[in-house]
C-alpha cells in the first residue's frame, strides 16, 4: 500500500538509514505500516479499515481513518467497536482497566468518539 509520511523521521532499510521527509510517498506492508500509523508518523493514501483482534480487550475491533470511513462500516452493517486512527494515539498511555472501560462505552454507544483523556491526581 501507499503512504503519505506526516512528520520527517529515520528509519532503518536494509540498504542502511533512510530520512523520510513530510508529504513523501512510501509503499510499505500492512506490518510496517501499523506502527508508523499508530505513532502518527504516516497515513495511508488510499481509504483503508483495518480489522484487529485485540488480546488485551480479547475482542475484534476496527481502526479506520476518519469519521466518514466509522460511518460507511456501520452503514455496512459492522457492529464491532471502530476507532478512528487519531483516538489510539491518546489510548496508548492506559492501563489494561482503562482500555476496558472505554472499549465497554464503543461498544455501546457505536458512533462514541474519544474526544480528551484527563486523568485524576
Amino acid at each position: 500500500m501507499t503512504f503519505e509520511v506526516l512528520k520527517e523521521f529515520e528509519t532503518e532499510t536494509p540498504e542502511g538509514t533512510l530520512m523520510l521527509k513530510e508529504g513523501q510517498k512510501v509503499k510499505l506492508s500492512k506490518e510496517e505500516a501499523i506502527p508508523l500509523i499508530q505513532d502518527g508518523l504516516i497515513q495511508p493514501i488510499e481509504k483503508v479499515a483495518y480489522r484487529i483482534y485485540s488480546e488485551v480487550l480479547q475482542a475484534y475491533l476496527w481502526v479506520v481513518d476518519t469519521d466518514e470511513d466509522m460511518h460507511s462500516l456501520r452503514s455496512q452493517g459492522v457492529k464491532e467497536a471502530i476507532y478512528i486512527q487519531h483516538e489510539t494515539t491518546k489510548l496508548k498511555e492506559l492501563s489494561k482497566e482503562e482500555l476496558n472501560e472505554i472499549h465497554k462505552v464503543k461498544e455501546t454507544f457505536s458512533e462514541s468518539t474519544v474526544e480528551e483523556i484527563k486523568r485524576s491526581e
